[in-house]
């Protein structure tokens, strides 16, 4: 009893600072192929530890007219909703002590876009307003085919358990070869999710600055910025989580990282109703098409 404590205590201890370093560093991959695919050389590896250490060190300051408790809270539900989900996904061969619920991690995911909302409504600024009611939208466009997408994989085992939809890939292969429909729309709200092009239209830089982030600073913007585990996630529910092996896990991840750096280069952004339309027709439509397939039997396996 006493061993199983010690390592659960281990694992709540040491999985939040190995999936955060491991995310700064895909952060970092994400940033150099992007640069070479525009003829640039692209930050040094230690960039984003750099970055997020002085933010992390660095005094926030607060808008006079912000509302500051809902500026404070903001960062921290974004951050609450990624190390929650953190901690009920198996990386490679390394289990949770309590294995997530799919329902659980999907609704923890929503927490960050929802913080986002309410950073930039209570950041006072109008380029803070303008961005939460962008990311609004496509919030309410992304999350149907995001949830549908994901839950296509637990119908398709009859378990909501995580570890259980990983080891079914174990056995019948990855779901992305069985449900190939859900896997692009899956892919398509994670381009929104992380904030990259087409999609990046709530902190559209060279329109309203930095959207609903312009008046964060210091730990406070730090907390949004170490916020991401969807990578693993998506290797997790369509790619077998790397049939059970840390190192192949983490070349997936690498895989999925580089496919988002790619689109994100080759697009351009979307207006918000050519996102919107997009997400709701599009990406809604195969996420159901697999969806029906899933409920009927219609599966590969």
């Amino acid at each position: 009893m006493t061993a199983s404590i010690i390592s659960s205590i281990a694992f709540y201890v040491l999985q939040p600072f190995f999936g955060f370093t491991v995310g700064a560093l895909f952060y970092w991959v994400f940033r150099k192929i992007r640069a070479r695919l525009q003829a640039r050389r692209g930050p040094p590896w230690y960039q984003t530890f750099a970055d997020v250490t002085k933010l992390l060190f660095k005094e926030s300051i607060t808008p006079l007219i912000a509302d500051k408790t809902i500026f404070y809270v903001a960062p921290l539900l974004a951050f609450t909703g990624y190390l929650v989900a953190l901690l009920q996904l198996p990386i490679g061969n390394v289990y949770p002590p309590l294995v997530g619920d799919l329902i659980v991690i999907l609704i923890f995911l929503t927490l960050p876009g929802v913080a986002i909302i309410l950073g930039g409504s209570g950041s006072g600024s109008p380029y803070g307003a303008i961005g939460a009611s962008r990311e609004t939208a496509l919030l309410v466009a992304s999350e149907i085919p995001f949830v549908i997408s994901a839950l296509v994989t637990g119908i398709q085992v009859k378990s909501m358990n995580i570890l259980k939809i990983v080891e079914a890939q174990n056995q019948f292969g990855p779901m992305a070869f069985h449900y190939p429909f859900a896997t692009v729309a899956f892919f398509m709200c994670i381009l929104l999710k992380l904030g990259r092009k087409p999609f990046d239209i709530p902190d559209a830089e060279v329109e309203i600055i930095a959207g609903p982030y312009t008046e964060y600073s210091g730990s406070l913007l730090g907390l949004f910025e170490i916020s991401n585990v969807i990578p693993a996630f998506a290797v997790n529910l369509f790619f077998a989580g790397g049939l059970g092996n840390l190192f192949v896990f983490l070349i997936l991840c690498l895989i999925v990282v580089g496919l988002i750096s790619f689109l994100d280069t080759q697009n351009s952004r979307y207006r918000i109703d050519q996102a919107f339309n997009f997400l709701l027709t599009w990406a809604t439509l195969l996420a159901v098409i697999d969806l029906v397939r899933a409920s009927t039997g219609w599966a590969l396996w």
